[in-house]
């Protein structure tokens, strides 16, 4: 139970009597009188408040939630009894999640519901129960209020940014979509395989036009050809130490999540097949390239709850692991990162291994504060050792690069805004030049 703001102006107001009294020698008993009298209202209001059993509550609305997205928690109260309830709703969220209101006021009439909504920020993907409801219902009198606690529990999960996923779809379904000013490239609507014949008409390839046919029929006539589909594209993704580190409110292990999420929606748009392997110093999960609601499930239900670790992945025992799994010719696509030269060094027998059965895309993440510190000013020696280090960093980034690309490694920088894009765009390309 607490006190209400009325309850305070009535203790003031008593103040002021007893002021006024004390000129007249009854100050003592005014106090006794006010007093014993507000007491007993503040008691009466106690208890002819109901609160036990007065309310049915229910969590209400979607319990999948976007990562860094503005949310919506959703409570509904239905008030059984016969009074009308004003009535404060506090939450208590797990520190996983920034709430801009802890606490909502509404008034609830006599056997009906109100619909009390939180707007949450999630800041971590994983699975968060949700328990309690604290609810605090004003007197009848106005002079107190009591204090309820609900047992409610739902479990809400945090998936990678599944609001820029839906829209992104829209963009797809046009044909169009714009990320710094390019545009995602689209699939050739043809293959090798010959589907059938057609009457030419303006725009056609002439290369496709079958001579043959076009004597036979006096008209122009084209070969078409059925798409290249059901390709196997595997998404790796490094749970390891450098995939830990931040930009801003994302961890690079963020990114790449939201990236690999995307990468598979696409690359399933385009009736290839996506699989997906998360590791670290082993493999951790390993699931088979496939499509469909079910497999797309799978993939954020692996996902979701992914943790990185500051462990040194085992590069080595995860591609040859892959390799022993798959042996028709694949897209491998692996978001990863690396500080030195020599962690090449260490991976280049499953590298030099894999990339003579596959196609092998990598992708980096880059750091920002790298930049920051080659575009520092100098000003004192602290200035010109950062920016010295930046330099001596960048250029190991690029050593970086290029032994990669001699291992047969198709390797990409990447910058935070632009990892989607830059992950489909490359699927796509080694897909329309029928690489894999």
């Amino acid at each position: 139970m607490s006190i209400t703001k009325k309850f305070i102006l009535l203790v003031l107001v008593g103040v002021v009597l007893i002021c006024i009294s004390v000129p007249f020698g009854i100050y003592f008993e005014s106090f006794i009188i006010y007093n014993t009298v507000l007491l007993i209202f503040t008691i009466v209001d106690y208890f002819i408040t109901p609160t036990k059993n007065a309310f049915e509550v229910e969590r209400i609305g979607e319990d999948k939630l976007s990562l860094f997205e503005e949310e919506i928690i959703m409570i509904r109260i239905y008030n059984k009894s016969k009074l009308p309830a004003t009535i404060e709703v506090l939450h208590e969220f797990p520190n996983a999640f920034t709430c801009k209101n802890d606490s909502i006021e509404g008034r609830i009439n006599p056997h009906l519901s109100e619909v009390f909504t939180f707007k949450v920020i999630p800041n971590k993907r994983g699975a968060f129960l949700f328990e309690e409801i604290y609810i605090r219902r004003l007197g009848r009198l106005g002079l107190v209020k009591k204090d309820l606690l609900i047992k409610n529990s739902k479990e809400y999960k945090v998936y990678p940014s599944l609001k820029n996923l839906k829209k992104y779809h829209m963009m797809m379904r046009k044909d169009y979509f714009i990320n710094n000013g390019e545009k995602i490239i689209k699939r050739k609507s043809d293959g090798r395989e010959f589907e059938s014949l057609r009457e030419y008409v303006r725009g056609d390839d002439i290369r496709k036009i079958n001579w043959i046919k076009t004597a036979r029929e006096n008209k122009l006539m084209v070969n078409q050809y059925e798409p290249e589909n059901n390709k196997h594209i595997y998404i790796l993704l490094d749970t390891g130490r450098t995939m830990s580190y931040r930009i801003k409110e994302y961890s690079k292990l963020d990114l790449a999540i939201n990236a690999a999420v995307f990468l598979s929606d696409v690359v399933c748009y385009n009736k290839d097949q996506s699989g997906l392997m998360i590791f670290n110093t082993k493999v951790d999960t390993f699931i088979k390239p496939s499509k469909g609601d079910y497999h797309r499930n799978n993939i954020l239900e692996a996902l979701y709850h992914v943790e990185g670790t500051r462990l040194t992945s085992n590069y080595d025992e995860v591609l040859f692991y892959l390799s022993s799994k798959e042996k028709r010719r694949s897209l491998i696509c692996i978001f990863t990162d690396m500080d030195t030269l020599q962690e090449v060094y260490y991976i280049e027998k499953g590298l030099e291994y894999i990339t003579k059965k596959h196609q092998v895309l990598m992708f980096l993440v880059k750091d920002e504060k790298l930049d920051e510190a080659i575009n520092i000013e100098v000003n004192n020696q602290k200035d010109a050792f950062l920016k010295g280090i930046g330099y001596k960093m960048k250029n190991e980034r690029k050593k970086i690069i290029k032994a990669l690309s001699r291992k047969g490694v198709i390797c990409i920088e990447c910058d935070k805004e632009d990892i989607i894009y830059k992950a489909v765009n490359e699927y796509m390309r080694i897909k329309n030049r029928e690489a894999i």
